[in-house]
Parts: structure tokens; C-alpha cells; sequence
């Protein structure tokens, strides 16, 4: 009888531990997916520069995986003092695409994320409604190797906009 059960049980545990192809496939998928935007923004990777009198600025993206660009950008007088220094983050998570930036000197130094809410023809719209100055980040690439960008919000109860351009290094 135990002979009998062996040969009973033994293709049901071939079958329960075999792998699913077409559930392999469908994760493997959903995978691939999960980075369409990010894949949108491949554009910003590499340097970018802008020298504009005595003032030098530059952003560098680069690709840490799959999901995740960052980026370093400081602007230098004179090429002696660095006036000004950031470090970012752009992050799919799920459905989300994410900007964090944190600058030195400015909020205890603690980062503070954006989140995508517009991503079509070249532009990237970032937004975090709550943060003093911007409320609102841009990136646009609308001429091969050039840049702009901009920062936009109300400071002290006025509109204010500050905009960059760079070039491809």
C-alpha cells in the first residue's frame, strides 16, 4: 500500500515544484514596466555645464540601477569658491517618480523630495507643495545637448522663478 501512495504522490510534488513559465514570464514583464519613466529621463545622464561671466555651474547625472539616477551640481566663482552645492535623486518607486535634493546649508541639511506630476514631450514637472522655496521643479530638453531648468514657487508671498541652462559637456 505505501508503495502504491509513493507513486501516487511523487508527480504531484514534480508538478506543485515545477516552474511556471507563463508566471515567470508575466513577472519578468512587470518588471521590465515598472521603469517606463525613469527610461523617459535617460536624457539627463552625463554633465552638464554653463559658464556665464565669472560664474561656472554644473550637474552631473549618472545611473546607479535600474531605478535610480543621481546627480551632484555646484556652482563656483572665479573657479575658486563654490557658492552653492547639491546632491539629488531621482527615483521610480511603483508608479512614482521622485526628486530628492539636499543642499548644504539649507534646511538642517536634510533632503527634501518632489514628486513627478507631469512627464510628457521632454518635460518633467516636479512638485512638493509644502516645501518654503521651490514648490515646483522643471527639466526640459528641448534642443539636443541643451538643458533648462527651472525652479518656481512663491518666496515671502511673491512669485519667484529662477532659471538654468546648460550644455552637454
Amino acid at each position: 500500500m505505501n508503495k502504491y501512495l509513493l507513486f501516487l504522490l511523487l508527480p504531484l510534488v514534480f508538478i506543485a515544484c515545477r516552474e511556471n513559465p507563463e508566471r515567470k514570464n508575466a513577472n519578468t514583464a512587470a518588471a521590465e514596466e515598472n521603469f517606463e519613466m525613469i527610461e523617459q529621463m535617460q536624457w539627463l545622464l552625463g554633465t552638464w555645464v554653463n559658464q556665464n561671466g565669472e560664474e561656472y555651474s554644473q550637474e552631473t547625472w549618472s545611473a546607479e540601477n535600474d531605478s535610480t539616477f543621481t546627480a551632484y551640481s555646484f556652482v563656483e566663482v572665479n573657479k575658486k569658491k563654490v557658492v552653492f552645492a547639491e546632491t539629488m535623486a531621482l527615483e521610480q518607486k511603483g508608479e512614482n517618480l521622485l526628486l530628492t535634493v539636499a543642499v548644504a546649508n539649507q534646511n538642517d541639511k536634510k533632503p527634501v523630495t518632489f514628486k513627478m506630476i507631469s512627464l510628457e514631450n521632454g518635460q518633467v514637472i516636479f512638485e512638493n507643495k509644502n516645501n518654503d522655496f521651490p514648490q515646483r521643479i522643471v527639466y526640459t530638453n528641448s534642443a539636443k545637448d541643451s538643458l533648462h531648468a527651472w525652479i518656481e514657487g512663491t518666496e515671502n508671498g511673491e512669485p519667484k522663478k529662477i532659471d538654468f541652462s546648460f550644455s552637454r559637456q
